[in-house]
């Protein structure tokens, strides 16, 4: 979809809602509008570059079918009618537009008075005429876009690799953070300049905010720069962020829960096996009542969620993968639904160390972070990783929760391995006998075929360290029968 030129007229188009304008029980969506409109067209200003996009409103408001009946509008003159009380959100989709001083003094009253405003990508590049924009948005865009691989990872969170905490500084994570796992993107990055003390990063990539919110008086002013064009926008990832940001802004609860890992047939039962939890950004305490919403493979599980969030699931003891919607209900709004993947296999059969109900510890960890856990390298995914306390030698052990006849284990090292190191069995986690050893160790990924010996417990003695300057690290270990 083209940019709309500034002159046109109002253009409201209605969202087709999921659930038209209220959700199944007949509680009314929050109400959004979004702004949009190239203002160098179809005079080009001066003061900016010629830039033309494409905005993808319809695509913006499918995404957001279920969080908010949204409106369109190109002529900002709506910013001051009384119509504009009727939004609890403004999202800018626009680029280069220029309100006179009435508007933004409305606009500014409509946010500092309690609502919310939203920048999506280019976004932010509108309201640079005004001499409050560096107030209003929170800092400065500096360029745009950046020298960065068109691939890249979106971290939901302020810490990225760090994983130290700042003592002038809350570690505290943002509830979009929580609820929004992170993801590989292809995308365009922009550079931007925080300015203000109370500015809020909730997502990063190549060490530049992409999405972060700030406070202006009552209100909140958040931006994501992600979502350049509809493959950007068609992202799983960035549909979630935006969800969830709409959300967070409006008062709707946010859910979430650890996505559960791989189930095995080793028991047919499995309670609690992931806490539902909600988020809102209302200060006032709020009631919240959890459900599972749908089931999509009956035939290969059940599952049932107590009303404050602990889930169970039952499998019929086949295997196969399916998935399950859960919900939460607050006295405000309509649901909020999150989905969750469930993939069981036959006991014994794959990686073994990725079993939902096996653990993981050692002897050290480089801090209390969960980016250097010992768990981390149970979850199948190589780009979290378990690290050590500085030091010469070091251990991690795994807890496989019964008996396996192991044929096969395979390390993934971080660039902190172990040139000496050796990988002992258990059947108690007491008593251990060493089941291969390794003198020459070069990193990246060591495999090792075994005699299949029965043991519960797995341990990597880690003994002289290829760089001693810090401890070691490990991505991944599976484990195979």
């Amino acid at each position: 979809m083209k940019s709309f030129p500034k002159s046109a007229t109002i253009l409201l188009l209605s969202m087709t809602a999921l659930f038209s304008s209220t959700d199944s029980v007949g509680q009314k969506l929050p109400k959004a509008l979004i702004l949009t409109g190239n203002g160098n067209v179809p005079n080009h200003k001066v003061e900016y570059p010629p830039w033309i996009h494409e905005f993808q409103n319809e695509m913006v408001i499918d995404i957001l079918r279920d969080e908010a009946e949204v409106d369109i509008v190109t002529d900002l003159d709506i910013l001051t009618t009384p119509r504009l009380d009727e939004y609890d959100l403004i999202i800018s989709n626009s680029i280069f537009l220029t309100p006179n001083q009435a508007q933004l003094d409305r606009l500014y009253a409509f946010v500092s008075n309690g609502k919310s405003y939203m920048t999506i990508h280019c976004g932010i590049l509108s309201l640079l005429n005004w001499d409050r924009y560096e107030e209003f948005i929170g800092g400065i865009f500096i360029g745009g876009p950046s020298s960065v691989p068109a691939e890249f990872k979106v971290n939901t969170e302020n810490v990225e690799f760090w994983g130290y905490q700042y003592s002038f500084r809350d570690a505290k994570q943002h509830p979009i953070s929580i609820v929004t796992d992170d993801f590989i993107t292809t995308d365009e990055l922009y550079h931007f300049q925080p300015s203000t003390r109370d500015f809020n990063v909730i997502a990063r990539a190549e060490n530049l905010p992409v999405m972060w919110w700030h406070p202006v008086g009552k209100g909140k002013v958040m931006s994501l720069t992600l979502g350049h064009d509809e493959k950007a926008k068609a992202n799983p990832g960035y549909q979630e962020l935006l969800r969830n940001g709409v959300k967070w802004l409006t008062g709707l609860p946010l859910i979430t829960g650890a996505q559960p890992k791989v189930f095995s047939t080793r028991k047919l039962s499995y309670e609690n096996f992931t806490t539902l939890k909600a988020f809102v950004s209302s200060d006032r305490r709020q009631q919240m009542q959890f459900e599972i919403d749908r089931n999509n493979n009956p035939e290969l599980f059940t599952v049932e969620s107590t009303t404050s969030g602990s889930v169970g699931i039952k499998l019929k003891g086949t295997a196969g993968e399916g998935s399950f919607i859960a919900a939460v209900r607050n006295a405000n709004g309509p649901p909020s639904r999150k989905a969750f993947d469930v993939r069981v296999v036959a006991d014994g059969t794959g990686n073994i160390a990725s079993y939902y109900g096996n653990t993981a510890n050692s002897s050290s960890n480089e801090n209390q972070s969960h980016v250097f856990s010992p768990d981390n390298v149970l979850d199948g995914n190589q780009t979290t990783r378990w690290s050590s306390a500085p030091g010469e030698k070091a251990w991690l052990a795994i807890d496989l929760t019964k008996e396996y006849h192991i044929k096969k284990i395979v390390l993934h090292w971080e660039a902190s391995f172990a040139t000496e190191y050796s990988i002992e069995g258990s059947a108690d986690g007491k008593n251990w006998t060493t089941i291969t050893t390794v003198s020459q160790g070069d990193g990246d990924v060591d495999t090792h075929e075994l005699d299949g010996s029965s043991v519960r417990f797995l341990r990597v003695n880690m003994l002289k360290r290829f760089n001693d300057r810090w401890g070691y690290s490990l991505y991944d270990v599976e484990v195979f029968q």
